[in-house]
């Protein structure tokens, strides 16, 4: 019934073609879970929505918002993706701050989420070069295909191959002050990576592992959990 309504409400029509995922992840870091997230996928011939529901859990809540929802819904073009609605949803006790980017006069940029539709829509791996907007300041995002990776050799509970990824961050304007921007530019070794598998069951490449450097506290694993899937 949710993925139904998503497609009326966001697509407007009926599409020939749709698959729809659920997956859930976890971030893991200094030997103890730090944050749980719930990522919605709908993806059409030409449309995409996907919501992330993030909750912070441990250490990490004393320093950021205990939790956040991210809405992205946009279209596929022969140059790539189109932003149409980008929301930023911040739940503090009972209040919500809600956060909504134009990208009306910013038709080369797209948002975070739109990155991962991105890369999910790769028929071959290979280095893309995008622009992003975060509502503070607009970037160029390099990620940069490294080839194969053994994920076990990454992470012990994993198994298989990924398609390894590393990024860089260049900020163009708006607001460049903050830890992880400044990490993402000095570093020499990009310590930011996106592992893309794919699936066999519905041919959509997805997100299985994303780890970062933090430096002084580790390295931190996003690993993905689980993941329900449907194909219309």
């Amino acid at each position: 019934m949710k993925i139904f309504f998503y497609l009326i409400i966001f697509f407007f029509s009926f599409q020939a073609y749709a698959v729809s995922f659920k997956s859930r992840y976890e971030a893991q870091g200094m030997n103890m879970v730090l944050l749980s997230a719930d990522i919605d996928t709908v993806l059409t011939n030409d449309t995409y929505y996907i919501e992330t529901k993030a909750k912070s859990k441990g250490i990490l809540s004393l320093f950021i918002h205990p939790e956040t929802i991210f809405q992205t819904q946009g279209r596929k073009t022969k140059s790539g993706l189109k932003v149409i609605d980008s929301v930023m949803k911040i739940k503090s006790g009972k209040e919500i701050e809600v956060i909504r980017q134009n990208f009306d006069k910013k038709t080369d940029f797209i948002d975070y989420q739109s990155v991962l539709v991105y890369l999910m829509k790769l028929s071959v791996p290979s280095n893309q070069k995008l622009f992003v907007s975060d509502g503070k300041r607009d970037m160029q995002v390099d990620v940069m295909y490294q080839g194969k990776q053994v994920l076990s050799d990454v992470h012990q509970d994993l198994t298989g191959e990924a398609d390894a990824y590393s990024v860089r961050i260049k900020i163009l304007s708006g607001k460049k002050k903050g830890w992880f921007f400044k990490r993402m530019q000095e570093e020499k070794k990009s310590p930011l990576w996106l592992y893309m598998k794919k699936n066999e069951k519905t041919g959509q490449n997805e997100l299985v592992l994303s780890t970062f450097d933090t430096g002084i506290l580790g390295r931190l694993y996003i690993i993905q959990k689980e993941t329900e899937y449907e194909k219309n």
